[in-house]
């Protein structure tokens, strides 16, 4: 298997199997665990990308794959998978991009209020809406 047919565009490639596997078991949650997995796989990327330091470092990870290994084991990344139902390696190149979307799904319902919100300008009207179940 290549790196080629492992990228995430492609169909049936592991790692699109990999995040259509993530997506349906998300969508299949609480709300509340919903935000709970995001919450975590916004700690695990945040070592990640570097923006937070390994636990019990005062240095950062260098080498990508040791880093995303620590963030996995100890930021969250665990908690994902395992919520999650996902197989995968704590070292594993294409769960960052897994976290990502998880994000990016979580917070879709949110950034979509908020769009309609500064669209029609009356954002009061926009969350009394939402609360009463009458927009989504």
């Amino acid at each position: 298997m290549t790196h080629r047919t492992q990228h995430p565009a492609r169909p049936n490639s592991p790692a699109q199997r990999q995040l259509d596997h993530a997506l349906t078991a998300l969508a299949r949650t609480t709300p509340g665990r919903r935000r709970y997995i995001a919450a975590a796989a916004a700690q695990y990327l945040a070592q990640v990308d570097h923006q937070i330091l390994p636990v019990g470092y005062d240095t950062p990870i260098y080498g990508d794959w040791a880093n995303r290994g620590d963030a996995y084991e100890m930021r969250g990344g665990a908690t994902v998978a395992a919520m999650l139902g996902l197989a995968v390696r704590p070292t594993d190149e294409h769960f960052p991009s897994t976290a990502r979307a998880i994000i990016t799904a979580v917070d879709a319902p949110v950034d979509r209020l908020v769009e309609a919100a500064r669209t029609t300008g009356a954002p009061a009207a926009v969350a009394l809406l939402h609360l009463v179940g009458g927009a989504r």
